[in-house]
């Protein structure tokens, strides 16, 4: 049951069977049936499916939000029970936010298992906000976490990993979807869709300032709580969406993804841990996240400074 809900939530945040299905690592057809199976025995649709893919009922979105902490909680629990198992075996417990972790850690996982095998690597694919709570909590020892992090003064250690660019999400015949790139004061007059704060705390004001640097105050539209629901309004009700250059290069059908050529417009990602001493495990995770900068970054912090 576990893991058809968490098929679901993966679908959801994707907006697409195919993507959901690699990152997942099933085959297409098996998670459909998975999909329709849980449906059945739900005894209503989650999905509407079409040519742009997937998109959440009602139904889906109030799944997401009544079990989605079930499953923190269940992940958090069990990791602290198999980490008892063990014995003295340590742990790393890393949040991180899902579309990133490509990008991120992806690719120094091997390495870290490979030099610490001793230490268990703990993964929880959370929001901002759950993250945040997470450290506070102590149930967190890192937090791959994005420009939320940058408000917090001394609460956390904050070893920035990258700035990056950022990128607009129009809708594919927006008059702008053609052009290469675009100056954010060319959005002047649109409605802006940003994530909600009890998902993304800080994201509203954040894009408000990138307006008012460009001359205007941004027209708020609509708030959402994932990916896949900011891109569904972005068709649905053309607006806009300033979003990190981290995300899929290839965005669902109906929605283009196109840089701002503004110089400010940028992202940082960071890394945020408590306060205490390092272990070895965890600055190696750091130094080697701090090393897989993606594409198109433009600066990056020395691992390791705070």
């Amino acid at each position: 049951m576990l893991d058809r809900i968490r098929s679901v939530l993966v679908v959801l945040e994707e907006g697409s069977i195919n993507r959901a299905s690699t990152r997942l690592g099933v085959s297409q057809p098996t998670l459909t049936r998975q999909l329709q199976s849980f449906e059945s025995e739900v005894g209503a649709e989650l999905f509407e499916r079409g040519p742009w893919g997937v998109r959440g009922t009602d139904l889906a979105y109030r799944l997401r939000e009544r079990m989605l902490p079930v499953l923190r909680d269940y992940d958090l629990a069990w990791a602290e029970i198999t980490a008892h198992a063990r014995g003295r075996r340590s742990q790393l417990r890393v949040g991180y936010l899902g579309l990133s972790a490509a990008r991120f850690l992806t690719p120094v996982l091997g390495r870290f298992r490979e030099a610490h095998p001793e230490t268990r690597l703990c993964l929880f694919d959370q929001t901002p906000q759950e993250q945040l709570e997470a450290l506070r909590a102590g149930n967190l020892d890192l937090a791959l976490i994005g420009q939320e992090g940058a408000g917090l003064g001394n609460e956390f250690y904050r070893h920035r990993i990258a700035r990056i660019g950022i990128r607009a999400a129009l809708p594919s015949d927006h008059p702008l979807a053609t052009h290469r790139t675009i100056a954010l004061s060319r959005l002047k007059g649109e409605g802006f869709i940003v994530p909600s704060e009890t998902a993304v705390p800080g994201r509203r004001q954040w894009v408000a300032r990138l307006c008012h640097k460009a001359g205007f105050r941004p027209r708020w539209l609509a708030q959402t709580d994932a990916v896949a629901e900011t891109f569904a309004r972005v068709t649905g009700e053309r607006g806009i969406s300033l979003l990190p250059d981290y995300l899929e290069p290839t965005p669902p059908p109906g929605v283009v993804l196109v840089p701002l050529s503004d110089r400010f417009a940028t992202w940082e990602f960071a890394l945020l841990r408590q306060r205490g001493r390092l272990t070895p495990a965890c600055r190696d995770l750091i130094h080697w996240i701090g090393e897989v900068l993606p594409k198109g970054s433009t600066e990056g912090s020395p691992p390791g400074v705070e």
